[in-house]
């Protein structure tokens, strides 16, 4: 195995193990409890290029879809995803994707990269908030905006600071280790 495949295969684990740490950390609020795996989701995804983001979303899925308790309150296996809150944990796939694609958009200036990155954030963030809201109003035969009132409207400040958490950790990281996160390293043997 080549470097750059090392790389990319040791960066989608650490990520996927990133996401699954943060998950559990949980504040009971309501139906849906506040998570900082939103937290997590939006910085991988403004580290990452999006194949990269969203194997490690995948992979964190696929870990608790297995049954292994990543999900919020210690949680896994099929009937979270199947549950009130699986449209959340499964539209971190496509948010950490549009977040990266987002995120990485060329340009010199700190003070666009910092915009993108929460432009990012909050595109991903109402993405999340569709898809969540929509499996939830299915799955409970609620109306949507009632789904809204239950799973949306309480979150968002607390996704707010998040997502603003997010940006100033992917800078930080970004300007410490700039030459491993975003830009998709290709291997020769391609």
């Amino acid at each position: 195995m080549n470097r750059t495949r090392l790389t990319n295969l040791i960066l989608c684990a650490l990520f996927a193990a990133i996401i699954s740490v943060f998950s559990v950390m949980t504040i009971p609020i309501g139906v849906v409890p506040v998570s900082m795996s939103v937290f997590a989701i939006m910085l991988t995804g403004m580290l990452l290029d999006w194949r990269r983001a969203a194997i490690a979303a995948s992979v964190y899925v696929l870990i608790g879809l297995a049954g292994i308790p990543v999900f919020s309150g210690f949680r896994g296996g099929l009937s979270v995803l199947a549950g009130p809150t699986g449209g959340f944990i499964l539209s971190y796939i496509p948010m950490i994707a549009l977040i990266s694609l987002i995120s990485s958009i060329e340009t010199n200036k700190a003070i666009i990269r910092i915009i993108l990155y929460f432009t990012g954030a909050i595109i991903g963030l109402v993405l999340c908030y569709l898809l969540g809201t929509i499996h939830f109003s299915l799955v409970t035969s609620t109306s949507f905006s009632a789904a809204l009132a239950a799973c949306v409207y309480p979150f968002v400040i607390f996704d707010l600071a998040k997502a603003i958490a997010a940006v100033f950790v992917a800078v930080s990281v970004k300007r410490a280790l700039p030459s491993y996160f975003i830009k998709t390293q290709q291997s020769p043997d391609k």
